[in-house]
């Protein structure tokens, strides 16, 4: 990472037990050669291995390798502030640190760890997300999903989902967690792993809302991807339409959508083709947060390329999300 640009934020989300801290040990004790702060709700509920902390002043813990745990002691907006005025005021000079990694809690939805980076102007600034890890307990996901709205949120919001606690499960196990993770989240891999015993280096590169989703659609058949839906109300629609749509149509569609009652949208992810307009265009969306901007790739755009528009969310209306699709391809009101 160069002097200057937006440290990457890693957040990681998942159910009590899921292995959040497991995995959080992992990735300080790898050699992945990044100085990485770690923000946890409070550090004796973080559970640290004894043997990585150094020394403590205040909020902050030094660990093993020039790393650091942060307490947050008020808000995730203040301890994020904090650590940039620190940073930037040279008082880490020996421990300047180039990765954040957020441990959520067990109860928490990710939308508004997210949104406090990406709407503060401060932060937006000095930080950018770097993508949202999901841990689920392979052996408990599917009664979770269907008992705690919370795990489906975590599993909606996922960029990358890993499947823990794997040993010990039969395939038809593994497989019927993986089909109900799918349910509420049709988009994010899924990797199996046992103890979180994974690559960190590839979780803390995500990065999804720097780069386009370029595989959506693509991992899941016609039927699947259309319209999945979970028991705990959250679930994926996906939206094609081969000809250009009217940009200002989508705004205001997008707005309503965002603003309506009766359902909650959690993610909005889209490779979209504008009338008037050259290339493709990206949506991004996450909580009450969205941007359009142009499609950032080394390929070269398919001219006839068909707009993909990806919905997670809660008690979704198929029906009505399929009538305002149609009416904005017209350019009318949705």
């Amino acid at each position: 990472m160069g002097e200057g640009e937006p440290i990457p934020v890693t957040l990681l989300a998942g159910f009590l037990g899921s292995g959040k801290t497991t995995l959080l040990n992992r990735i300080l004790t790898a050699p992945h050669g990044r100085r990485v702060v770690v923000v946890v709700n409070e550090f004796g509920d973080a559970n640290i291995d004894s043997d990585l902390i150094v020394g403590g002043d205040e909020d902050l813990v030094q660990l093993q390798g020039g790393c650091l745990c942060c307490t947050v002691r008020e808000d995730l907006r203040t301890s994020l502030r904090g650590l940039l005025e620190r940073r930037n005021r040279g008082w880490f000079r020996r421990l300047k640190f180039d990765q954040v990694v957020i441990e959520a809690s067990g109860l928490a939805s990710p939308g508004p760890a997210i949104q406090t980076l990406l709407v503060d102007a401060e932060l937006a600034r000095g930080m950018r997300p770097a993508g949202i890890v999901t841990l689920a307990h392979a052996r408990h996901i599917e009664h979770q999903l269907q008992e705690h709205p919370e795990a489906a949120e975590q599993v909606a919001y996922a960029d990358h989902i890993l499947l823990n606690h794997c040993d010990g499960l039969a395939e038809d196990a593994l497989s019927a967690a993986q089909e109900a993770i799918a349910l509420c989240n049709a988009q994010a891999p899924v990797q199996r792993s046992e103890h979180a015993a994974v690559d960190v280096v590839p979780l803390l590169d995500l990065d999804p809302l720097g780069r386009p989703p370029e595989h959506l659609g693509q991992d899941c058949d016609e039927a699947d991807c259309t319209h999945s839906h979970h028991s705990s109300g959250v679930g994926t629609i996906t939206l094609r339409c081969s000809a250009p749509l009217d940009g200002e149509a989508l705004r205001v569609w997008l707005e309503f959508l965002g603003r309506r009652r009766g359902h909650e949208l959690l993610r909005a992810k889209g490779i979209l083709r504008l009338e008037g307009k050259s290339g493709l265009y990206c949506l991004q969306g996450i909580y009450q947060w969205l941007e359009l901007s142009p499609l950032q790739t080394r390929a070269e755009p398919q001219p006839d390329a068909p707009s993909v528009l990806v919905l997670i969310g809660r008690d979704l209306d198929r029906a009505e999300l399929e009538r305002g699709w149609r009416a904005i391809q017209q350019g009318q009101p949705a």
